[in-house]
């Protein structure tokens, strides 16, 4: 009893073994295998990196046009800093915790040539800066969107390319004090042409005309001159004057004419 269930065990222990190799290589096999033409890419005159990849799947799929999506993770940063003397330093940045950038796309795996759906395909299309791209480098990874599962494993690309330059020259402030210095400069630092200008200045100031030094009209100046007076009399006219003047004129012709007419009849 004791031998035979010994070799029960043993013959159970080599059955589990033998499962386990197989459920690891049947998953080996499901995975498929991924390979790039190249892991360093150049970046193009429109601003984007094309990028290649040789898929092979382990059987044909079911559909000519296989779901996928690529998660590019960026895992450093190609930086470009001008610090001082117009140095430019260009160095790695590694980055850690960076959401992934997605590209869902549709594979084919039909052969134009037969029509028939074959297990591997190459595959290329393009990524840009406009959708978040940048030099530096990204870990890829390929899933199956029907079921989640990855393809192959995951792979390093580098995006060459020349990202925008930080400026991080220091930047110098000037004092008051400095810019005061610089207003007042001594004589000696002015030209001889000033110099002599100065004198000629001064001698033209002192011969100007004295008409320069009259002091400015008041009020006083400006009012009109007095009213002068008649001599010999005040020139007043009284009141009546000339109205009296008048009757007496009357009465004399008045009185002359009776005279005339009693001469008459004399």
């Amino acid at each position: 009893m004791n031998r035979a269930s010994f070799a029960t065990r043993r013959f159970v222990l080599v059955l589990l073994q033998l499962a386990i190799v197989l459920l690891c290589s049947g998953s080996a096999l499901a995975a498929g295998r991924i390979e790039w033409k190249s892991t360093a890419v150049k970046e193009r005159e429109d601003k984007s990196w094309r990028l290649e990849v040789a898929i092979y799947m382990p059987r044909a799929p079911d559909v000519a046009h296989v779901p996928m999506k690529f998660e590019f993770q960026p895992t450093a940063y190609y930086a470009r800093d001008m610090t001082d003397g117009d140095k430019l330093v260009e160095h790695t940045v590694p980055l850690t915790d960076r959401q992934s950038l997605i590209e869902s796309v549709d594979v084919g795996f039909m052969d134009s040539g037969s029509g028939k759906i074959e297990a591997r395909t190459r595959f290329s299309f393009k990524v840009t800066r406009a959708h978040g791209y940048e030099a530096g480098e990204y870990k890829v990874t390929i899933r199956d969107t029907r079921d989640g599962k990855m393809i192959g494993t995951a792979q390093t690309l580098k995006f060459q390319g020349e990202n925008e330059t930080i400026d991080r020259r220091a930047m110098v402030f000037a004092s008051k004090g400095d810019k005061k210095k610089e207003e007042k400069k001594p004589e000696a630092d002015k030209p001889a042409e000033e110099k002599q200008a100065a004198p000629a200045e001064d001698a033209a100031k002192e011969e100007a005309p004295a008409a320069e030094d009259k002091p400015e009209p008041t009020a006083d100046d400006n009012a009109p001159p007095p009213v002068e007076g008649k001599p010999g009399g005040c020139g007043c006219k009284v009141a009546g004057g000339e109205r009296g003047n008048g009757t007496a004129v009357a009465a004399a012709l008045l009185g002359l004419a009776l005279l005339v007419s009693r001469r008459r009849r004399a």
